[in-house]
């Protein structure tokens, strides 16, 4: 296929994944990515305008410059989900609660403001900030970002970067305080619930304290791969969509078989036998017991995503 071809196929929306036009793009990387590079900064001047026209591009394009890890696509890409009210979430839909921190932390281009400007701006959706906050454990646990570096940004957000109100994105922060783990920010993380800024049906305090607990290291196999991957290949990432599957929906997860990188090694001040801390836990044996569906379990609906970004907030 020759350029204008693939372009041509990649841009309206149809109900059959464009295989062939994502696989001739990847075998022309070098030729297609100026043309979505230029999509994306075309959506970034005014996206709102996008919004009403029934085209895929920019999602293509979005995904292919991550697996070709193009930093030139990390500002405009920002700035599309910088947009006020809901027009990040009608531009990508469900990826910004699938795979927007992979994204975001495969075209990273080594400065963390234009995310920053993400999680902590009021007007931006919701579950943007959610997936920005997000980021910052891609970006460790890839190696690009020192864990201390977020730890204290994290803390910054607890200790007033972010409004004292309830909002999704302290849904998030009180996640990522277990999921990266910073168990240093406990104490952050209880004031936050006493505070009433996080959702308790969301996630539990308790739950939450004690993951913070366990070495990343030790986390379940497909929570270390989520956060310790980049985005690998556009056709596995993007053909199971139900948008392309819309009579056959596969119950499959999002996530690519194997993590880009390894997570980097890390000296912390998590506690070094964390079963010490709390010796009824066995984090050998897995975080959840019992029927209970965990808030970071993949959603028992077949959509590929966490249970607490699934059915959990429905």
């Amino acid at each position: 296929m020759t350029v204008p071809e693939i372009i041509a196929a990649l841009t309206p929306y149809t109900r059959d994944f464009p295989k062939a036009a994502v696989e001739a793009a990847m075998a022309q990387r070098e030729e297609v990515t100026p043309h979505l590079l230029r999509t994306l900064e075309e959506v970034a001047k005014a996206p709102e305008k996008f919004v009403s026209q029934d085209q895929m591009l920019h999602i293509f394009a979005t995904y292919l410059l991550a697996q070709f890890r193009d930093k030139r696509a990390y500002r405009p890409l920002t700035d599309i989900l910088a947009a006020p009210g809901d027009t990040a979430n009608d531009l990508f839909g469900e990826t910004i609660t699938g795979r927007l921190d992979n994204i975001l932390a495969s075209v990273y281009d080594g400065d963390p403001e234009p995310v920053k400007r993400l999680v902590e701006g009021e007007d931006v959706y919701e579950y943007v900030r959610g997936a920005a906050v997000d980021t910052f454990m891609v970006l460790t646990h890839t190696g690009q970002i020192p864990r201390h570096e977020v730890v204290e940004y994290y803390g910054d957000l607890f200790h007033g970067k972010l409004r004292r109100e309830h909002s999704q994105v302290w849904n998030a922060l009180a996640c990522a305080v277990a999921d990266l783990p910073a168990p240093e920010l406990a104490g952050d993380l209880r004031q936050a619930y006493k505070d009433g800024l996080v959702d308790d049906t969301y996630a539990e305090l308790a739950d939450l304290e004690r993951d913070a607990l366990v070495p990343f290291g030790k986390k379940d196999n497909w929570q270390r791969v989520k956060l310790s991957s980049l985005v690998s290949d556009a056709v596995t990432e993007m053909s199971w969509w139900a948008a392309f599957n819309a009579d056959e929906r596969p119950k499959r997860s999002v996530l690519p078989p194997e993590p880009i990188a390894p997570a980097p090694p890390f000296h912390s001040i998590e506690p070094d036998e964390p079963e010490d801390a709390a010796p009824e836990f066995d984090p050998g044996a897995g975080i959840r017991r019992g029927p209970k569906i965990g808030r970071n379990d993949p959603c028992p609906c077949g959509s590929g995503k966490k249970y607490k970004k699934c059915c959990l907030r429905k």
